[in-house]
């Protein structure tokens, strides 16, 4: 075989290095390996101009060609050109290796759902030779002196050094295995000694599959309750009911109808996308006009990391496409065993997203992302670059970590699981985040959010019948200003959590969460921190175990309301606050914005015997007050059902100090 000489140039660009692959100094054939005839086997060497491909080969299917992958094979490339198509066999199972780039900007076509890879068939797509530390990525391009108000595009580049499956122009990713659902709650659970589990739907599940089953266990357990996830081979399988070969390590709760269950994922597919193993990670792109059809896809050791990125690199990126992508479609996917996210769709609309299992990663799992870099908090273009149209749908992210920083460590920043809050309607339902921040915790690590940077601020958004259970981390992190109101939050519940269930932040919002549960958590149910910025109550029939003032930052001109609150009694104290003093401000101003005074209401209120409702204490405010309405307590039947709470210096007129309570209480 004939070599050359391959040469990479890198060119600057604003500021930036960015890498072409051209002829390198890697030994390489003379020119690419062609197709000669209009429908080629890859496997086939008289089908090519230089007799076959090896791991030094670039493969060219050109326009007009058909090419079918039917054995294993190594290319070094593979590209198709417009108009080409390259082909898995539906009736020999194969597996292409690259030890470089796949691109396509036609159609690769591994199965659609009217002409699915048959199950006894498997199709594989294997990127080797990558190095995650050599990944160049494609960061956000923009000056200082650039106006900030609005977010700016960046270009995709295909990039050697980033190896991976690149879908640029019209490229059309299509995969589709045997039809398999990605996940399930557990109907009846399996423990050490008892194999055998009930999931709410296994359909297309087999024996041979790999299946993980999610931690259940109280927070009082040990340290380990986030990461007591088990992974095994199904023996056997009838209807939902499934044997695993061995015994779990741990419990699994499952039950029909309760709180307190689990989640079990298949994470097999016959057709796969994959790194060769878990040593370095290829990533797959979807960018310009391209689509990406996928049906019952495994994505395995996808999502390269680096401290602090790579930027714009998972196991699966959809690229600043906006209406291009509504072609495209995620259903039935399993993501697992990555090091850097799991899907990211970033200004790209109406994607179909049902039924994904990401698991074992680290970083934003799924993620709706809007690119804030040019314009930081003052964007002014959420409504076109933030995605839209996009509905997260019975997606599992479990055992996500906190990624590495710029230090290089897995410190406690901002990350999220299942980040919903883009456009126009988009948002989350029927949806789990399990075993989050298992390394890396903290209460800004969370299973869902809504976030300034991100988030399109819409109105028709959904977010209903979400959990998040067994993590290191908040389950719902709010930290979103100038909302408006949006359909309420419901039938929401999150429980066994280190920090809060609900950690209500930003400055000012709208959001309402109706019938919610939340138990279990080491920091406190919810953790309110923002201020309304309407009348609108913040909190509906929800059964909680306590709740806690933390510090405001603005002067609050309304009051907020939490309706129908019941507390559980799992926690000695039901309301409480922050009690630090007054420092550099006027506690007597109630206006005063250093020194934020609290005002908040409670309509019928519902406390159990043993708990103390209410420990107001020391606030930085002598102007805050705790409105009751609706009292009911069976240890405290002696308080009239309606009354306010004041800082106990504050001898409103008609009240009287309340020891147990620590506050001035003022019947109405």
């Amino acid at each position: 075989m004939l070599s050359l000489k391959r040469l990479r140039p890198v060119f600057m660009l604003a500021g930036f290095f960015w890498a072409t692959a051209c002829n390198s100094e890697a030994e390489g054939p003379e020119q690419p390996s062609t197709c000669t005839e209009e429908a080629c086997s890859i496997c086939e060497l008289s089908h090519w101009s230089l007799g076959g491909a090896s791991a030094e080969t670039d493969l060219v299917v050109a326009a007009g060609q058909t090419v079918t992958v039917d054995c294993s094979i190594e290319a070094r490339t593979v590209t198709i050109e417009a108009g080409g198509r390259l082909m898995a066999s539906r009736t020999e199972s194969s597996r292409i290796t690259l030890h470089d780039n796949l691109v396509v900007r036609k159609t690769l076509d591994y199965g659609t759902p009217d002409s699915r890879i048959p199950a006894s068939v498997t199709a594989e797509i294997v990127f080797t030779g990558m190095n995650d530390a050599s990944y160049l990525s494609t960061p956000s391009l923009f000056t200082p002196e650039e106006d900030a108000r609005g977010a700016i595009d960046t270009q995709m580049v295909v990039l050697a050094s980033d190896i991976g499956l690149w879908v640029m122009g019209d490229g059309r990713l299509l995969a589709a295995g045997q039809p398999k659902r990605a996940w399930g709650t557990l109907i009846d659970g399996a423990a050490p000694g008892d194999s055998v589990f009930t999931v709410d739907d296994a359909s297309g599940w087999s024996v041979g599959d790999r299946v993980m089953l999610t931690p259940t266990v109280e927070t009082s357990s040990g340290i380990d309750y986030a990461e007591q996830f088990d992974e095994a081979i199904i023996s056997a399988v009838d209807g939902n009911r499934v044997t695993l070969a061995t015994d779990p390590h741990f419990d699994h709760a499952g039950c029909s109808d309760c709180m307190r269950r689990g989640e079990a994922s298949n994470l097999t597919r016959n057709v796969v996308i994959r790194s060769a193993d878990d040593t370095a990670h290829a990533h797959v792109m979807v960018a310009e006009r391209g689509i990406a059809q996928l049906d019952s896809v495994e994505f395995r050791w996808l999502g390269p990391e680096q401290c602090g990125g790579p930027a714009r690199r998972a196991p699966l990126y959809f690229h600043q496409q906006s209406d291009a992508a509504e072609a495209s479609f995620l259903r039935h996917l399993s993501v697992w065993g990555g090091q850097h996210h799991s899907i990211v769709i970033e200004k790209s609309n109406g994607i179909e997203t049902s039924d994904l299992a990401g698991y074992d990663s680290y970083g934003d799992g799924f993620s709706l992302w809007y690119d804030i870099s040019a314009c930081q908090h003052n964007c002014m273009d959420r409504a076109v670059s933030a995605p839209q149209r996009i509905v997260w749908d019975h997606v599992l992210a479990a055992k996500i970590g906190v990624d590495e920083r710029e230090n290089c460590g897995r410190v406690n920043h901002r990350m999220t699981a299942i980040a919903g809050d883009g456009g126009e309607q988009t948002g989350v339902r029927n949806s789990v985040a399990v075993g989050i921040g298992w390394i890396g915790s903290g209460e800004n690590v969370s299973g869902f959010e809504w976030a300034e940077g991100g988030s399109g601020r819409p109105q028709a958004y959904t977010f209903t019948n979400n959990v998040t259970h067994n993590s290191r981390a908040t389950g719902a992190f709010v930290w979103h200003n100038g909302a408006v109101e949006q359909d309420s939050y419901t039938d929401n519940a999150f429980w066994s959590l280190s920090a809060f269930g609900i950690h209500w932040g930003a400055y000012d919002n709208a959001f309402l969460f109706e019938r919610t549960l939340i138990s279990d958590t080491i920091e406190a149910s919810v953790g309110v921190k923002s201020i309304p910025v309407t009348d609108r109550v913040r909190m509906i029939d929800a059964t909680i175990d306590d709740m806690r003032v933390l510090a405001y930052v603005f002067v609050q001109e309304r009051v907020a309301t939490f309706r129908d609150i019941t507390w559980s009694g799992a926690k000695s104290v039901g309301v409480t606050q922050i009690q630090d003093p007054c420092v550099d401000g006027n506690e007597n101003d109630p206006i005063d914005p250093s020194c934020v005074r609290v005002w908040l209401r409670f309509e019928d209120p519902v406390f159990p015997a043993g708990m103390l409702p209410f420990l107001f204490g020391e606030t930085r405010n002598k102007f805050s007050v705790w409105e009751v309405r609706g009292f009911n307590s069976p240890d405290y039947a002696d308080l009239p059902a309606d009354f306010d709470l004041y800082r106990r210096d504050n001898e409103v007129a008609g009240g009287a100090y309340y020891e147990p309570f620590d506050a001035w209480l003022v019947p109405r």
